[in-house]
This record gives structure tokens, C-alpha cells and sequence, in this order.
């Protein structure tokens, strides 16, 4: 080889080892940019197919979607993000706290309190995506928070956000399993976070504290018995028998969360717009009127459910309510 090739085979590498150590500072930024934007935690891991397709696909085909029959679409995009938004090279995640339920299994579940978590989540992605295409050049930039056809759990295990627990929630180290996920997609090749471990054990907390019975032993949900699914999801009238078994629950129910020892019941880290915000009681519930109702939970996810599920569900609470009192 001669001095010439030489010299700039070398200025080569140079050049490849300058591009990933100013990677692994962007990788640094990122995650720290997302802590000042009010996350609780970030990481990232690498783009690529998902590898719990085949359980997810069992899952729905198996009937415990219920009613859910979204989730039965684009399974094939669900199976890949590079096929939801080619050239993702790295997958973002994010974890925003919400609070723990002081009462869960009565009202309304803690991550309704506030904004709609929904227009919360992006928009802070929003302002990571913007912060990143700040300091290097970017032509993906996808965010997707719950409704788009990604598998946002397994993608939050890979990227380092926490574990999944035995209620189906990933578990976050930082705060426990009280948090809401927003993913990112970019072209950036980016060095993936370390996966955590569970560090669940042998505690059963969730699932002996779940009043229906819909958590299952592999760490999936019978969303056809889960109080959350029912008073959110389902259209429905609800089965008599599965009335009693829903306590005072309006909006969701949280019991299997607010349980785990793992919680950090201090809100600091609770994003502003999830905090807690005084919600209507059962009665006054029932006492609105739909234009009171679209009013009262404008920009928040209790819209989505609508005036006559609420209504439903604030009647079945009020019966457990007379019957407890018994």
C-alpha cells in the first residue's frame, strides 16, 4: 500500500471513529433532553423485527381481545416498524409517570385525571423530534403513542424502560409500573440501551389483587374480564354477574398497579399534565347532562368512553355502592 492509500485509509477511519463517538453523545443528549421534557425515564433500542409478534397474534386470536378488534389490524406492520415507517434505524421510548391511586377500584383511573395522556406524549415527542433534527440531519421522525400498530411493550423491554410485570405492565425501576409509553422512530443509527432484568420475583401482588381474575399466569390480560377494558372499551351492557365485581369504577380501575411494592408514591416526577385533577363523584355522574359531560372531559381520555358508558358504569357503581352499604 502506498503512503497515499495509507493516509487515507487512516483518515477513513478516523472519520468512522469521530462519527460514533459524536452517535453515542447524541444517544446521551436524547435521553437527557427527554428527562428535561418531563419523561421519567428514555432509551432506545435498534430497529428491527419484533420478536413477541407471535404471542401478541395468539393473544388476539385467542378471543381475550374481546371486542378490541383494531388490534387484528396491520398485525403486519406491528410486525416490523421498519414496515411502519421505512428507514427507522432506532426506536426511541419513552416512560411518563402518572400518579398512584390512592383509592383504586373507585372513580376514575389515575391516568384520566388530566390531559388526555394521548395529546400530553406527543407533543412533548413533538418537542424531542424537533430537538433532535437541531443538531443532526433526520428524514424519519414517527411518533406513535397507543394508537399506532406498534408492540409498545416489547419495544420499552429492548430499550432498557423496564420489565414486564406479571400484570402485563412494564415496570419501571425509576417509579415502579404507574406509566404511559411514546415512541419515536428515527433514521439515526443509534448504540440500543441495556434491557433490565425482572425484579419481580416471587411476589404475586397484581394478580391475587385483580377482583375478576383477568390476569393470567403468562403475564397477558383477559381484557373480557378486566374492570379497566369493561368501562372503558366495552359497548355493551355489562354480564350481572361480572356487576358486583366492579366496585365503585368509573373510568379503569388501577388495582393491579397501585398494589406493586415497587410504586414510588411521590409525584415529583409526574408529568404536569397527568397530575391530579378533582374529578365528579358517582352521583354528579349521573346527574350531568351529555352537554355537561362533553364540557367536564374535553381533552381527556373519559371523551373517548362517552356520556352513555359513563352513565352506565356510574349506575352499576352506585348499586355496589347500596349493596356494600348493606
Amino acid at each position: 500500500m502506498c503512503a497515499r492509500c495509507f493516509m487515507k485509509n487512516r483518515m477513513r477511519v478516523g472519520q468512522e471513529v469521530v462519527k460514533q463517538w459524536l452517535y453515542m453523545c447524541m444517544e446521551n443528549q436524547i435521553i437527557n433532553e427527554a428527562v428535561k421534557l418531563g419523561f421519567v425515564s428514555a432509551g432506545i433500542a435498534r430497529a428491527g423485527p419484533a420478536e413477541t409478534i407471535d404471542v401478541f397474534s395468539k393473544w388476539v386470536s385467542s378471543g381475550q381481545a374481546a371486542e378490541m378488534h383494531y388490534l387484528k389490524r396491520n398485525l403486519d406492520l406491528r410486525a416490523n416498524p421498519l414496515d411502519l415507517a421505512p428507514g427507522t434505524r432506532s426506536v426511541i421510548v419513552v416512560a411518563a409517570q402518572y400518579p398512584v391511586n390512592k383509592q383504586p377500584g373507585k372513580g376514575f383511573s389515575a391516568c384520566a385525571l388530566n390531559m388526555d395522556y394521548h395529546i400530553a406524549i406527543k407533543s412533548r415527542l413533538k418537542q424531542l423530534s424537533e430537538f433532535i433534527k437541531s443538531r443532526t440531519r433526520i428524514n424519519v421522525a414517527r411518533i406513535c403513542v397507543d394508537s399506532a400498530p406498534i408492540l409498545e411493550r416489547e419495544w420499552a423491554i429492548r430499550a432498557g424502560i423496564g420489565w414486564r410485570g406479571k400484570q402485563g405492565q412494564i415496570v419501571s425501576p425509576a417509579c415502579g409500573p404507574c406509566i404511559l409509553l411514546g415512541i419515536l422512530l428515527v433514521d439515526l443509527e443509534l448504540a440500543p440501551s441495556d434491557p433490565i432484568p425482572s425484579q419481580c420475583g416471587n411476589c404475586n401482588l397484581c394478580i391475587e389483587a385483580c377482583p375478576t381474575g383477568a390476569l393470567n399466569k403468562d403475564g397477558t390480560l383477559d381484557a373480557r374480564k378486566c374492570v379497566s377494558y369493561l368501562t372503558i372499551e366495552h359497548k355493551e351492557k355489562i354480564h350481572p354477574h361480572i356487576q358486583p365485581l366492579m366496585g365503585q369504577s368509573l373510568f379503569g380501575c388501577d388495582i393491579c398497579t397501585a398494589v406493586c411494592p415497587l410504586n414510588k408514591q411521590e409525584n415529583n416526577a409526574v408529568m404536569p399534565e397527568l397530575r391530579e385533577k378533582h374529578m365528579p363523584d358517582i352521583k354528579q355522574c349521573l346527574a350531568m347532562t351529555e352537554e355537561e359531560f362533553n364540557n367536564r372531559f374535553q381533552s381527556t381520555a373519559v371523551l373517548r368512553t362517552g356520556f352513555q358508558r359513563l352513565r352506565r358504569n356510574a349506575q352499576i357503581a352506585l348499586n355496589n355502592l347500596a349493596q356494600s352499604a348493606l
